[in-house]
């Protein structure tokens, strides 16, 4: 248990909104739930979903910001990421002519931390690393402001490994992944027309395609095309 002073007490006051922290009849604060018990399934999923995204982890000298952007086709997505994670907020965008779906996580610190907890030392791609390492960063910094250094964990600059025991390729291809089919003509079959199946990683941290690669022993090559 922790004891604060009058003005700290002022510091924290809007980290309550969740039900997070608490103050009881000592004048201490609790925290509770950072660990949270979500299912690893899902957090598997969601962390590979997420590394598929753009520009997720966002952050300048005003603020810090965590944010998924779908297609209205896919808007069934962000409610279970919300329904799952129970924060954030979800709201509809133009762009480009088009409705796209935003979910967002800023301001609230509880809920940045629940983040941060969620995708330390639980990252694939390199080139995500950057980003959130920047995030955590400023994160730092604004708990020290108010005290609460001791919330937030060590940071793991370690990336996890790409394998088929847990849903995390699921959400990668479900954000990543392409499917197509095409008729081909055909010299060989009496119709004169073979059906082609085309799957399709589009990512540009070639490393972490060649791993998916390597562990389902694809043949083909990896290369970089333009549109």
């Amino acid at each position: 248990m922790l004891r604060y002073t009058e003005k700290k007490m002022k510091n924290i006051k809007e980290l309550n909104q969740q039900g997070t922290i608490v103050k009881d009849t000592s004048e201490t604060i609790r925290v509770r739930n950072l660990k949270m018990a979500y299912r690893k399934k899902f957090l598997n999923w969601f962390i590979g979903f997420v590394e598929g995204n753009e520009n997720i982890f966002i952050v300048n000298r005003r603020y810090l910001r965590f944010e998924i952007n779908v297609s209205l086709k896919n808007q069934s997505l962000v409610y279970y990421i919300k329904n799952n994670l129970g924060f954030g907020k979800i709201r509809k965008l133009k762009f480009l002519g088009g409705i796209i779906l935003e979910f967002s996580v800023q301001e609230n610190i509880i809920n940045l931390l629940k983040l941060i907890y969620i995708f330390n030392g639980n990252l694939r791609c390199k080139n995500r690393e950057p980003s959130f390492n920047l995030f955590y960063k400023k994160l730092r910094t604004k708990l020290k402001k108010l005290d609460l250094l001791h919330l937030l964990p060590d940071y793991i600059p370690v990336l996890g490994i790409v394998s088929l025991t847990n849903s995390w390729l699921l959400g990668f291809i479900e954000m990543r992944g392409l499917f197509n089919a095409r008729w081909h003509k055909s010299k060989k079959l009496k119709d004169g027309k073979e059906l082609y199946l085309n799957f399709i990683f589009w990512h540009l941290n070639f490393d972490l395609l060649q791993k998916i690669k390597n562990m389902l022993k694809l043949s083909g090559k990896i290369e970089s095309k333009t549109k």
